[in-house]
């Protein structure tokens, strides 16, 4: 057989094999929930506390300022805007599906304010429900010497009594807040990951994250621990919660200006690395178009859910062809031989070949 017609076969074989396997790291999350504002109302959410208060809004669908679209939600809280135990609150609320022992929600959201806080104002936490114990959280508060800060702390019961993160918070700038958090009683089981305008400012944090046997709900809106003598206001946009981190819809408003830079150390999968995409093919003559090397991102999230970067190669007389397979942990590539005129190389398809093997007892 000549060194052509075993390039043909070869490649048949190959076509073959694929069309038999699934596709590697395959993604099987979804997003369970959005709430954009563009109903013009707060269909996508349950009633918070303080709404109203007598004939006064607290809590309006709006399109003075939106991050997207042509709505969003404006909240303000007044100091008569109380609540039991000499709180200030005014806020609304999201019942997750994905809250429980050892499930995981990813969930991200966009918040602008127009003027610096005048006080510490709780915006965004996880509270059981019936029991009513609040777990994490996420606030805004003035910082010294002029300007507004974010921050982000855990502890039962507490409003973030534990600091885990705090940034400067632009006034006057859509900045997104994202979270994973894998649900446990247990504080050496339960993980929380952040992120603030695209970057991952917290990872992998150990605590408790569930009171109880309770499931939790999501509130955000302004809340004070005590009664202030301050107005505030604070614009929501563009939420959405899901299982996997892909499907999280995490990333950087336009105009957003990041947080503290992220942690690269990732363990026991809480959220994985992200692997590099495969290397593509080598360029040889003009003659004919090469193979496509096959290439994948690491994987992401609980499961994992690889995103494929297809390689290029094209070959004349004497062209190469390149294969990559991503892994969880980067990209790696292996080169091909010299192709003939098809631009396939023989070592290439020989590294794909062997690459198949691997997967395909991987996955036994």
């Amino acid at each position: 057989m000549g060194m052509k017609s075993f390039v043909r076969s070869c490649s048949v074989l190959l076509v073959a094999l694929f069309g038999l396997l699934p596709v590697a790291g395959t993604a099987h999350g979804a997003v369970v929930w959005t709430a954009t504002f563009e109903k013009g109302d707060l269909s996508e959410w349950s009633p918070g506390i303080n709404a109203t208060k007598g004939t006064r809004k607290n809590v309006e669908v709006l399109g003075e300022q939106v991050h997207s679209g042509t709505l969003a939600c404006k909240i303000t809280v007044h100091p008569d805007d109380t609540f039991s135990g000499g709180q200030n609150r005014v806020d609304i609320q999201h019942q997750s599906t994905l809250t429980g022992a050892n499930k995981d929600t990813w969930l991200s959201g966009y918040y602008m304010m127009p003027a610096d806080a005048g006080v510490r104002n709780e915006f965004a936490f996880w509270e059981s429900a019936s029991s009513f114990v609040n777990m994490s959280d996420f606030w805004v508060e003035p910082k010294a010497g002029g300007g507004t800060t974010i921050g982000f702390g855990v502890g039962r019961g507490s409003l973030g009594a534990t600091k885990v993160w705090m940034a400067d918070f632009s006034i006057g700038k859509w900045h997104q807040v994202a979270m994973h958090v894998h649900w446990s009683t247990d504080p050496t089981k339960g993980i929380i990951d952040v992120w603030f305008d695209g970057q991952q400012v917290v990872t992998n944090y150990k605590t408790q994250t569930e009171a109880d046997a309770n499931p939790l709900f999501f509130q955000t809106g302004l809340h004070r621990r005590s009664v202030a003598n301050f107005t505030d206001t604070i614009y929501l946009d563009d939420f959405a919660e899901a299982d996997a981190l892909a499907d999280a819809q995490i990333g950087a408003p336009t105009q957003g200006d990041g947080g503290a830079p992220a942690d690269a150390a990732k363990t026991d999968g809480a959220v994985d690395e992200t692997g590099a995409a495969g290397a593509g093919g080598a360029t040889g003559g003009a003659d004919a178009t090469g193979a496509a090397g096959s290439g994948e991102a690491g994987a992401t999230g609980a499961a994992g859910s690889p995103t494929g970067a297809a390689g290029v190669a094209t070959a004349g007389a004497a062209g190469t062809g390149a294969v990559a397979h991503g892994r969880a942990s980067g990209g790696c590539a292996a080169a091909g031989g010299a192709g003939d005129a098809s631009g396939l190389g023989l070592a290439s398809m020989l590294a794909l070949l062997g690459a198949v093997g691997v997967t395909r007892r991987r996955r036994g």
